[in-house]
């Protein structure tokens, strides 16, 4: 079993990843830290093969427990999940050697793969055999790519209720309206119904690519409005 420690300062999110980590086989959760006391202790104490790591806490930064884990436990590999999307973060945390980088909110299929990937790594490595043992540029380029071609595209995992077809058409319908539009207006352009363009718009204000706001018109209720992020 490979052995996990959840790092992450919501409990709730910490048990939706415990229960994802369990749903997939093969891991072992031995520990949840919702703080950076806990973090640490729970790193001296239980030595994780893996770390499912947030970098959101009150009184530290979530890259200075990743390099701390870098420091002191180098055989200890990390998964960043969170909802940080800023490209300095993501580039140091590449540069520094993450195994891998999730956004949340994360859907279990996605979730799944990342695990299956990082097994197949692990498992890789603990049959490499001891540091006097010399390896080929195969088993070097399976270490740093996997199993698919570097090239091949993955596939693509979309929460519930959102088609990956009905993502683009209307995303190509997005690009084609006003700056600001709202879920019947757009509804009534790509022949959705308001409330399939409110969860499609909904989903690009999730994934950063739109914003949304409260418009207060002369009459009639308050309306939902989405602006398009140029």
């Amino acid at each position: 079993m490979i052995r996990v420690l959840i790092i992450e300062d919501d409990p709730r999110i910490a048990e939706i990843n415990r229960r994802f980590v369990e749903k997939t086989g093969g891991f072992e959760v031995v520990g949840i830290a919702t703080d950076e006391q806990q973090a640490y202790e729970h790193l001296e104490i239980l030595e994780p093969d893996l770390v499912l790591l947030d970098l959101h806490f009150p009184r530290t930064d979530g890259l200075d427990l990743f390099r701390y884990i870098q420091t002191h436990y180098p055989l200890t590999d990390v998964i960043i999940i969170t909802a940080t999307r800023d490209f300095d973060t993501v580039r140091e945390a590449i540069r520094r050697g993450v195994y891998d980088f999730m956004i949340k909110p994360v859907v279990f299929a996605r979730f799944q793969e990342k695990l299956r990937s990082y097994e197949a790594y692990h498992r890789q490595l603990q049959a490499m055999g001891g540091p006097d043992q010399v390896i080929d540029q195969e088993e070097i380029d399976r270490l740093l790519w996997g199993t698919e071609d570097r090239g091949k595209e993955k596939q693509s995992y979309f929460p519930k209720g959102i088609d990956k077809l009905t993502r683009e058409k209307i995303g190509a319908f997005i690009q084609e309206c006003p700056e600001v539009i709202t879920a019947e207006e757009l509804g009534r352009r790509a022949g959705f119904s308001r409330t399939t363009a409110r969860r499609y718009l909904e989903y690009f204000v999730a994934k950063g690519e739109m914003t949304s706001d409260i418009s207060y018109g002369t009459v009639g209720r308050p309306e939902r409005v989405y602006t398009r992020k140029t």
